[in-house]
């Protein structure tokens, strides 16, 4: 990761890295996820999805902060692909994101396993249509 001056103040940049498995999508990122950086992460998944991912899996272990405003590029993206028969899941849900996400009830919308490859294994086995009713599937949040 790297960082940016901004008047004054450090900016963590946040990075995306992909790979593609037919209409699915692994997309890993690191640094930060708030205003300063969330219009690129809304720019960069729309192109993912426009250039054929239904389904995306996000591995956010690398992502040390999420502000209102990345909620929101989540919260879009989530409807978005469910309304074109799609789905987004996260893996990787350290302690202060998983506590956004239960604040603010964004928990219930998005499926969460401990690793990219437990959410594919659900994708393959069909489980990724629907988010969970009120958890996360916590015994895969350690990768167990």
């Amino acid at each position: 990761m790297s960082s940016q001056s901004k008047g004054g103040m450090s900016v963590m940049a946040l990075t995306m890295e992909h790979r593609r498995h037919q209409d699915l999508a692994v997309a890993v990122l690191a640094g930060q996820i708030d205003v300063a950086t969330s219009a690129q992460l809304r720019e960069d998944l729309t192109c993912l999805v426009a250039s054929g991912t239904r389904h995306l899996i996000l591995d956010v272990s690398a992502v040390s902060l999420i502000d209102s405003n990345g909620l929101g590029v989540l919260l879009a993206l989530h409807h978005h692909l469910r309304d074109h028969c799609g789905s987004v899941a996260l893996t990787g849900v350290n302690r202060q994101i998983r506590e956004v996400l239960r604040v603010t009830r964004l928990i219930t919308v998005f499926p969460i396993y401990g690793t990219a490859d437990v959410a594919i294994h659900a994708h393959h086995a069909g489980h990724h249509a629907t988010a969970p009713s009120h958890t996360t599937h916590d015994h895969d949040l350690d990768g167990r």
